[in-house]
């Protein structure tokens, strides 16, 4: 069984006027009734007479008061405002109020000009407070007026530093760059050093010291043991799918992460080397040279493939994987081909580094 609790004051339990009989000789306490404190009797409350209400409100004028008896020695004080009172009355009555006698005297003519005043403005009131909801209190709604001449405000700005230079942060007033040709500005965020070059991957990335390092080795592994056998430019394209992955939201942002993403699965990995199960030992010492430049160029963006562009994934052309349903196309190098899924777009968003010419002139000397 619940009950709610009761707040104090709600129900005040009445003294109890009968007592039950205890044929028990031995019990102490008493045979209690339904209420512990005694049987609550039940509240009758009176009902309310509204045979004389009524929603109209009529003034009532009164006889002004006679001026007041200045007692000895004492002079006559002004007159006081006499109020009005209301009445409810009903709609269909027809009292008038006491007229006024005829010779009044000049205090007299005050007090009952006053109280007509007094009336007519509180039967505004009352009749807006009854009919229209407004609140008599209320000041009257008026349309917002200009300030007068010398009262409008005036905002103080605080004084700056005048040592401060705003040069850096103040656009120039003419951009001459844009109509010298043959120069290309590269977008807000991706400029830096003297040189003013697009952000290479390493820095993108930023590797430093043992992180840069390491980054190096790791891709330079994918390159050896996935393509040494390959054409340079394939070699190149592979890295490039490292990189690709490493800027894609889908993959995790470090190299070494994209290269052994899920290596503890056998033969389920993303590059085969990493889970084939077989001794990764390097027996090329030229082909490991030309992978470690090729890694550490990439990084410093000094290599682009535009043949592969942003492409995400590749395999050997007598291959035919389950995923290549999902994707598109997009070239042939060597005896790799290379894709990117259709759903995932072109990753124009995505950073890009290098120059097809710098390439070219790297190639030619790997």
């Amino acid at each position: 069984m619940f009950s709610l609790p009761r707040p104090i004051g709600t129900a005040i339990p009445r003294a109890p006027l009968y007592a039950l009989a205890s044929i028990d000789s031995n019990e102490v306490a008493g045979t209690l009734g339904r209420e512990i404190l005694g049987d609550v009797q039940a509240l009758h409350y009176p009902s309310v007479n509204r045979s004389r209400k009524h929603d109209a409100l009529r003034l009532r004028q009164r006889t002004p008061m006679p001026p007041p008896r200045p007692a000895d020695g004492l002079v006559a004080a002004e007159p006081a405002v006499a109020t009005v009172n209301v009445e409810r009355i009903t709609e269909d009555s027809t009292a008038a109020p006491n007229a006024a006698p005829h010779s009044l005297d000049p205090v007299a003519k005050l007090e009952q000009a006053r109280n007509a005043a007094s009336a007519t403005a509180l039967g505004a009131r009352s009749e807006a407070r009854l009919y229209f909801g407004a609140d008599p209190m209320g000041a009257p709604r008026a349309s917002i007026a200009p300030w007068s001449p010398g009262e409008a405000p005036q905002v103080i700005v605080p004084r700056s530093d005048r040592d401060i230079k705003l040069a850096a942060l103040t656009p120039p007033a003419h951009d001459d760059t844009a109509s010298k040709p043959g120069q290309s500005v590269a977008p807000k965020g991706e400029v830096t050093g003297p040189s003013r070059h697009p952000m290479s991957p390493a820095e993108r990335l930023r590797l430093s010291g043992r992180g840069r390092a390491a980054a190096e080795k790791c891709l330079a592994n994918a390159v050896y043991f996935e393509a040494r056998d390959e054409p340079v430019r394939a070699q190149i394209a592979v890295a490039q799918v490292v990189l690709n992955r490493a800027f894609s939201p889908f993959y995790p942002n470090n190299v070494c992460d994209v290269v052994y993403q899920n290596a503890h699965r056998h033969l389920a990995c993303q590059f085969t080397f990493a889970c084939d199960g077989k001794r990764n030992a390097v027996e090329e010492p030229d082909a490991w040279t030309r992978a470690r430049k090729i890694a550490a160029d990439i990084l410093d963006g000094k290599l682009w493939m535009p043949e592969v562009a942003k492409s995400t994934h590749y395999h050997d052309w007598w291959a035919h994987p389950n995923w290549v349903g999902e994707m598109r196309r997009i070239d042939k190098l060597g005896g790799l081909i290379f894709y990117r899924p259709r759903n995932w777009g072109d990753g124009a968003d995505e950073p890009k580094w290098g120059d097809p010419k710098t390439t070219a002139e790297t190639t030619a000397k790997l």
